[in-house]
């Protein structure tokens, strides 16, 4: 059945890679596409047509990707892994309840890799310094 009006929300996930010499992380190899395509698969599970999932470039907190963007919740996730995406489809896209452990915020989006955070494993968020 196909999908009809407006929908409810937007998912943006970051398939975004750029060069490996590039001084940021880029979240398609630390797992981006394969988030992508298990939001788009538990979505559709659930029955959410009212769930648009987009793959996305560059949405910006690259240092703590995989990024996920819902909208209009403005909810920003990070360090999402295939792990993680049932648990935001259920409790965040069906049940309206945002992952707080993923949630990311105004802090990560400063993160540098100057600051020596360039090499974590894919789904590892860096702590913030302090301010």
């Amino acid at each position: 059945m196909a999908r009809a009006g407006k929908p409810r929300k937007h998912v943006f996930v970051c398939v975004n890679q750029r060069d490996p010499q590039h001084p940021r992380p880029s979240c398609l190899p630390r797992g981006g596409g394969d988030v992508f395509e298990l939001v788009r698969e538990f979505s559709g599970a659930h029955g959410l047509d009212d769930v648009k999932v987009v793959a996305s470039f560059c949405l910006e907190p690259c240092m703590v990707g995989p990024v996920v963007y819902v909208a209009p919740d403005d909810v920003w996730y990070g360090g999402v892994t295939v792990d993680d995406v049932e648990q935001i489809v259920e409790q965040h896209l069906r049940d309206e309840e945002p992952v707080e452990f993923l949630r990311i915020g105004e802090p990560e989006f400063e993160l540098s890799p100057l600051q020596g955070r360039d090499a974590l494993p894919p789904g590892m968020i860096p702590p913030v310094p302090p301010q």
